[in-house]
């Protein structure tokens, strides 16, 4: 057998730029820090330090603030953020109303929504929430693709109080009622049909064959008695006001994949999203004025992890609704700028068995990220 390598050779190296533009850099210097495994050392040991920094450089804003990072210093009960009253939709859309949220790919071209523009339509989705007689704490299903309404609904419903239940699209009827079933959702926000690849696939049938309470229906379709249409359910809304919480409310019920029995809850509180943005600043460098692409559905820990790891740095969610393994999206990934890619083997492996990236320019790429499968 051949030796394995104690120590295998580096196949790439950051040239000077590229690591003092870094937001680990930037880290280091403010801490006095020489090298990353001193950062990561003092991340561990002194974790209240750290979090303190990731909550100041975040910016996030809080109706009543802490009394500390950790009510506990027990590890497996830490109370984030003790006594903290919050919304994080807030520190989502607190920046500069002219910069780009969303990109997404549109039938003449990358179509765009601003910061100013997607808080108006939080805000009309949360005062619907209101409007339509839901309440904080109340559990609502979104059923969609990645897609600009799919952002405002999850932003709206937390900014509304409520919780969001993570159900995949992909999903059969009888995988949708156990997800439902087990959230006590009392809503869900889907869509009529999603296109992929040019057929068509239906949602808001598999919503009603899965036994769906109340649906709230993007696209034109004959609705079930009680159902209400997008357009009826947004209203118009001006001013984002989002429904302070405690930091440990629930924001976000997603589910472990089920491949051992009955799908399991997996909640997340206000304080979640912190460690989604601190992942994407310090792990895949995100800055202000980035695009990140990370083609994923909100039934997935990623959905949720994409809109703030960007949207809390003051990036772009550059959203594609299609295949990601066509040539459609090489093309969209050079359009829109995208400098932060996110990928998963099978996406890579389905490129290189078209050669689709021979067509594509991808300068702008500065960072490629892969989860696993």
């Amino acid at each position: 057998m051949p030796r394995i390598p104690e120590h295998p050779s580096v196949a790439w190296q950051p040239d000077e730029r590229t690591k003092i533009h870094s937001n680990v850099f930037a880290l280091m210097e403010s801490r006095g820090f020489s090298s990353y495994d001193e950062v990561h050392r003092w991340s561990m040991s002194e974790p209240d330090a750290f979090w303190g920094e990731v909550i100041e450089k975040l910016d996030i804003q809080f109706g009543a603030p802490p009394t500390g990072i950790r009510g506990s210093s027990d590890p497996t009960d830490p109370d984030w953020l003790p006594d903290a009253r919050m919304n994080i939709a807030a520190s989502c859309l607190d920046h500069d109303p002219t910069s780009t949220a969303i990109i997404s790919n549109g039938p003449d071209g990358p179509e765009k929504v601003s910061v100013g523009e997607l808080s108006r339509l939080v805000a009309g989705f949360a005062e619907g929430f209101a409007q339509h007689g839901f309440r904080p704490g109340d559990a609502v299903a979104i059923m969609m693709p990645m897609n600009t309404e799919a952002v405002v609904a999850y932003l709206g419903i937390i900014a509304a109080g409520g919780v969001v239940v993570s159900v995949a699209d992909s999903f059969v009827p009888d995988e949708i009622a156990t997800r439902l079933e087990v959230s006590n959702a009392i809503a869900v926000v889907t869509q009529t049909e999603a296109v992929r690849m040019g057929r068509r696939l239906p949602l808001y049938a598999k919503c009603l064959d899965a036994g769906a309470p109340t649906c709230i229906v993007v696209g034109g379709v004959d609705l079930r008695h009680g159902d209400v249409s997008w357009e009826d359910f947004v209203v118009s809304g001006e001013t984002l006001e989002p429904v302070t919480m405690p930091a440990s409310a629930h924001t976000n019920i997603l589910f472990s994949s089920g491949t051992t029995g009955e799908p399991k809850a997996i909640p997340w509180n206000q304080t979640t999203p912190i460690k989604a943005a601190m992942d994407g600043r310090y792990h895949q460098d995100i800055h202000a004025g980035d695009v990140v692409a990370w083609p994923t559905n909100l039934g997935w820990m990623m959905g949720p992890w994409l809109i703030y790891a960007a949207l809390l740095n003051e990036a772009t969610i550059a959203l594609y609704v299609d295949a990601p393994t066509t040539s459609g999206f090489v093309q969209f990934v050079e359009d829109a700028g995208v400098t932060m890619l996110g990928v998963v083997p099978a996406i890579v492996s389905a490129w290189r068995a078209s050669e689709a990236l021979e067509q594509g320019d991808w300068t702008t790429v500065r960072v490629i990220s892969s989860t696993g499968e």
